[in-house]
């Protein structure tokens, strides 16, 4: 995979982009085929560069993307669930802090999804504050793996989320959004 897949995905996200009434619209971008394939070919460049052997993704967005990026990369997919789904089998959980709308929520992954040493990379839309990313690392070393980067869409973490994170590889920055 290479730099301009990076960069198709990129142009493919900036050109669907847009804001409604004040909220980020990130689901029209999927909608649009070509879209969705640059964005996903894009995830997994950004992915593939730290050699992962699984993509961990946290529901719902997450639970988009990251498949697609793992059928891309020829690995598997972990699941991250929010309170209170259904997911039969045994749990690691942990509360998240407080996200960008001052919300709590307990995510939780299936202990046997989790392989000791394993490499991971989580995949989701758009990193904030990084609660939910600073969650699912917390829950990947509790069983024995280790998130070794994000990648994302949009990166808009602060230097407070980045220094407490693994590194961000992104599409584009809030900055870049009109």
């Amino acid at each position: 995979m290479t730099q301009d897949e990076v960069a198709q995905g990129r142009r493919h996200m900036l050109e669907h982009f847009r804001w409604i009434e004040g909220e980020a619209d990130v689901w029209s971008m999927l909608r649009d085929p070509k879209a969705l394939s640059a964005i996903v070919n894009a995830l997994a460049a950004l992915a593939e560069r730290d050699r992962p052997d699984a993509i961990v993704g946290i529901e719902s967005r997450g639970f988009v993307l990251a498949p697609a990026v793992a059928v891309r990369l020829g690995i598997g997919f972990v699941a991250v669930r929010k309170d209170g789904a259904l997911f039969p089998g045994s749990l690691i959980s942990k509360q998240t802090e407080a996200d960008y709308r001052g919300r709590r929520q307990t995510l939780s992954v299936r202990r046997d999804h989790l392989e000791s040493g394993a490499r991971l990379v989580l995949v989701d839309d758009w990193v904030e504050t990084g609660s939910q990313a600073l969650t699912v690392t917390q829950l990947a070393k509790a069983g024995g793996g280790t998130v070794v980067s994000l990648s994302t869409i949009v990166d808009e973490a602060d230097d407070a989320a980045r220094h407490r994170l693994p590194p961000i590889r992104s599409l584009v920055t809030r900055a870049d959004l009109h």
